[in-house]
């Protein structure tokens, strides 16, 4: 059987070590002329997403033998909105490595290939390989062949500024930044590649780039930050839906068929466990919809806090800064095993309908 995958990113590289698992030799097309990211950056995985997967490593090495060592655990995430600050401590989650170095995430995925050819600097025409291959694999990082195909419902259009920063960093600890002013309904954080270098992010959304590169000042501005920069870029960040994510003999996987999750923009897990459901497709005859369901589940549940998020006024983030403070709330959402995304959805839900009634009372009162 011929299999072409188009990327070689997280899903794209996941896929491939799948299929070899079944004896299959896949061709990787991939646009780049190098395994990993262009440009240097921290990714996180917070177990309070993750739930109810408690050790991510332990579970791809025991489902899919894929064998992944992370940069540093986290052990302190600081949340900062205008004018409240709160810090939660604790077995957190897990930093990883993004760039081109052997120890990057990416590379970690790429090393334990054997069997698969990498063609670099190619970007993959999927109509050709479509009629070349018995299934192509679309795992791109991004949804353009998507939103060709006409598959793609957009739900956040966003800006990242990112740099690479010189300081004094703790390795364990992520720093969010919630303010409306300067991220709209976007976020900044401060991920450490060690205690002398971090990576400084900054998602801004509904704006063109000009205004990305305003929303960056004022970020660094406001919030007196004067780390050393010794790296910067800017790129167009969407995240949506994609739907259908099977067309003829292709499968999309990853970014590309709306696996990063729409209210923090976590994909590392998704992406990897797409991949494989892809392999499992092609060699096994299973149903991709299915195996990825829950996927796409927890994503319309992350949208639902999105949109919760987007209505939030300065004021309201510092209420809610200060709210997962209280050591009740805390202790529920931190260091249980209560699934956030499905509980905080269904809350968000109720709310929503309680507001319209109160809404259609007081107009029929008046």
């Amino acid at each position: 059987m011929k299999v072409a995958i188009i990327g070689a990113g997280k899903a794209g590289l996941a896929c491939a070590h799948e299929l070899e698992r079944h004896g299959i030799k896949p061709v990787i097309y991939e646009r780049k002329g190098y395994i990993g990211e262009q440009w240097a950056h921290v990714i996180v995985s917070m177990e309070i997403m993750d739930r109810p997967i408690k050790n991510p490593m332990a579970y791809l090495n025991n489902n899919f033998d894929i064998k992944i060592k992370p940069l540093n655990t986290l052990n302190k995430v600081v949340h900062i909105a205008p004018h409240k600050t709160t810090t939660i401590k604790g077995n957190l989650g897990y930093l990883y490595k993004s760039d081109q170095d052997k120890d990057s995430l990416n590379y970690q995925l790429y090393s334990q290939l054997n069997n698969t050819k990498v063609v670099f600097n190619e970007i993959g025409d999927y109509e050709l390989l479509s009629k070349e291959y018995d299934y192509v694999v679309i795992s791109t990082g991004n949804p353009i062949y998507t939103k060709e195909l006409g598959c793609w419902q957009e739900l956040v259009n966003s800006y990242v500024r990112g740099a690479t920063v010189i300081g004094d960093f703790d390795p364990n600890t992520l720093i969010v930044w919630l303010d409306k002013d300067y991220c709209k309904d976007g976020y900044a954080y401060l991920t450490p590649f060690n205690d002398k270098k971090a990576s400084l992010t900054h998602i801004i959304t509904d704006v063109n780039e000009k205004e990305a590169d305003h929303y960056w000042e004022a970020f660094l501005f406001r919030e007196n930050i004067k780390y050393k920069i010794v790296e910067e870029y800017k790129l167009k960040h969407n995240l949506g839906i994609a739907y259908p994510r099977t067309y003829k003999n292709m499968i999309f996987a990853g970014a590309a068929a709306g696996g990063i999750d729409p209210f923090l923009g976590f994909g590392m897990l998704n992406a990897i466990r797409m991949g494989v459901a892809a392999a499992r497709t092609i060699v096994k005859g299973y149903s991709y919809e299915k195996q990825i369901k829950h996927i796409i589940k927890k994503n319309f549940e992350l949208k639902k806090f999105r949109e919760a998020y987007n209505k939030l006024d300065n004021k309201e983030l510092d209420n809610l800064i200060s709210m997962i403070g209280l050591p009740g709330i805390k202790h529920l959402t931190y260091y249980s095993p209560l699934n956030v995304t499905k509980t905080g959805a269904v809350a968000i839900k109720l709310m929503e309908k309680l507001k319209s009634i109160n809404n259609k009372n007081s107009i029929e009162d008046g």
